[in-house]
C-alpha cells in the first residue's frame, strides 16, 4: 500500500484520535463513550489552562467581571432592597479576585524580557518597509510591556502591604496609561501584521498558501477585536468619570477575557490526543 493511499484512510481529526491500545481505565471507558470523552477533553484541557500562571489569571478574569456584569445588570447597587441578597458576598468576592490576579501576575515582567530578547531584527535593505515597522513597534511594546509590568508589582506590593499603601493610589493612574500606550501600540502591530497578511494573499499560488494565510488573518482580527474591548476598558481606568454607568468595564472585561481564555483552551485542546 502506498504512502498516499494510507493518508486517505486517514481521517481528518485523526490528530484526536488515540492510535494505541488504552492504557488507563478513562481513556478505555471514553473511547466507549462519546460523552464522556467530550467531557474527559474538557476537563483535561481546563487542567492545561490552570497550571499556567497566565491560564489561571484569564480563568479568574472572566468570574470576576462577569460577577461584575451580572450585578450591574441585576442594578442591585441602586435598589438593594429589591435586589440580589448577596451583593455584598459577591462584591468582596471580586475584591478577592482582583487580588490574586495581581498576585498571579506579580513578577511578570519576565515576560516582556523575554520578548525583547526573542523579536527578530528587521533592519536592512532586504527587508520591507512593513517589516522594519512591525519590528520597531514590537520593540517599543516590549519596553512599555516591561515598565508597566514593573509599576504593576509595585501597585501589587503595596496593597497586600509590602510597600507603603500610598504607593497604589499614586501609581495605578502611570498603570493604567502605560497599559493604554501598550494597547495603541498593538492594535498598530496588529493592523500591520493584517496589512502584510493581504499581501502575502494576494502573492499566494496555491491554494493551501491562500487558505493558511486567510486563517492567519482571521486570528489577527480576533487579535484586533479583543483588544478593542482592552481599549474599551481602559479608557474607564485611566478616566474614571468618562463612563457613567460601570456596565461598560463589566462588560468589555467580560468579552475580552472571554476571549483571552478561548484563544488559550483551543490551543491546549487542540494537543490533546483523547
Amino acid at each position: 500500500m502506498t504512502v498516499a493511499a494510507v493518508e486517505k484512510q486517514v481521517p481528518k481529526d485523526a490528530k484526536n484520535l488515540i492510535i494505541r491500545p488504552p492504557v488507563t481505565l478513562i481513556e478505555y471507558v471514553a473511547l466507549r463513550s462519546p460523552i464522556l470523552r467530550h467531557i474527559t477533553r474538557r476537563i483535561l484541557t481546563l487542567r492545561q489552562v490552570m497550571l499556567i500562571s497566565d491560564g489561571r489569571d484569564k480563568v479568574l478574569k472572566v468570574f470576576q467581571y462577569f460577577s461584575k456584569a451580572f450585578l450591574w445588570a441585576s442594578d442591585v447597587e441602586n435598589n438593594r432592597e429589591k435586589g440580589f441578597k448577596y451583593t455584598d458576598n459577591v462584591n468582596a468576592l471580586i475584591a478577592q479576585f482582583s487580588i490574586t490576579r495581581k498576585l498571579l501576575r506579580l513578577f511578570h515582567a519576565t515576560d516582556p524580557i523575554n520578548k525583547i530578547y526573542n523579536i527578530p531584527l528587521a533592519f536592512g535593505s532586504q527587508y520591507t518597509r512593513q517589516q522594519k515597522i512591525m519590528t520597531a513597534l514590537d520593540i517599543i511594546d516590549g519596553f512599555v510591556c516591561l515598565a508597566n509590568d514593573i509599576v504593576d508589582d509595585i501597585v501589587c506590593l503595596s496593597k497586600i502591604g509590602v510597600l507603603d499603601r500610598s504607593l497604589a493610589k499614586k501609581y495605578s493612574p502611570y498603570s493604567a496609561r502605560l497599559w493604554m500606550c501598550g494597547i495603541w501600540l498593538d492594535l498598530n502591530s496588529v493592523y500591520q501584521r493584517i496589512a502584510a497578511t493581504n499581501e502575502a494573499i494576494d502573492k499566494a499560488v496555491t491554494k493551501e498558501e491562500v487558505l493558511r494565510c486567510v486563517h492567519e488573518k482571521e486570528r489577527h482580527y480576533y487579535d484586533f477585536i479583543k483588544l478593542l474591548f482592552d481599549l474599551v476598558f481602559c479608557i474607564g481606568d485611566c478616566w474614571p468619570t468618562f463612563y457613567k454607568s460601570g456596565g461598560w468595564q463589566a462588560i468589555s472585561g467580560s468579552l475580552s477575557g472571554s476571549m483571552s481564555l478561548l484563544k488559550m483552551w483551543n490551543r491546549f485542546e487542540t494537543g490533546l490526543i483523547l
